[in-house]
């Protein structure tokens, strides 16, 4: 199946998830508690605001930082890489060029060592279709090529796929939270 058809598939079947799975945010929210080791000191994570159907991350926001976890969200640019902000308690949001609530420009830059997607459909090999920008795949691409980073995408049970189309621009993912488990999926790289 190609991107765009899995993608419009994909678009149309995370409503209905959303309405069957009330309790998918906080089932994650657990989940990733539970299995993901994160150092406070070390480990700066990035999240994302949901959107369009996507597992919400409020739950998995206010787990982290009840563990004292460095928060930070995207922006998104006309161009390029996302680059990312801080996150504490009282950040006061805007629209960035995609309409997305970020940080203002004034909170403090960060380089994030977990960054926390969503996704449209996923397979066993951390393979991911998202929106279609390629927002993401430019910033894992750029920072792996800097540090050690983890990415780690929240989804739905029902979005994984047999085998998600991809191409050699896209990047892997390293883990998958779901409601119902955790799949981790290898080295964020391509063999």
């Amino acid at each position: 199946m190609s991107k765009s058809a899995l993608r419009r598939q994909m678009l149309a079947l995370r409503p209905s998830l959303k309405r069957a799975y009330p309790s998918a945010a906080g089932d994650v929210a657990r989940n990733f508690n539970a299995h993901v080791s994160l150092d406070p000191i070390q480990d700066c994570v990035a999240v994302y605001h949901a959107s369009g159907g996507e597992i919400d991350s409020e739950n998995l926001v206010a787990l982290l930082r009840a563990r004292n976890v460095p928060l930070a969200l995207p922006v998104t640019h006309k161009n390029g890489p996302l680059s990312f902000r801080v996150y504490a308690e009282g950040t006061s949001l805007v629209p960035d060029a995609a309409g997305v609530l970020a940080p203002e420009g004034n909170a403090p830059a960060c380089r994030p060592s977990v960054i926390i997607l969503p996704l449209l459909a996923f397979d066993a090999t951390g393979a991911r279709l998202g929106r279609g920008g390629g927002h993401y795949d430019r910033t894992l691409a750029g920072l792996r090529e800097k540090c050690h980073l983890r990415a780690i995408g929240l989804a739905f049970d029902e979005q994984m796929v047999e085998k998600c189309p991809v191409e050699l621009h896209d990047a892997l993912l390293d883990m998958v939270v779901t409601p119902m488990r955790v799949i981790r999926c290898g080295k964020g790289k391509r063999s």
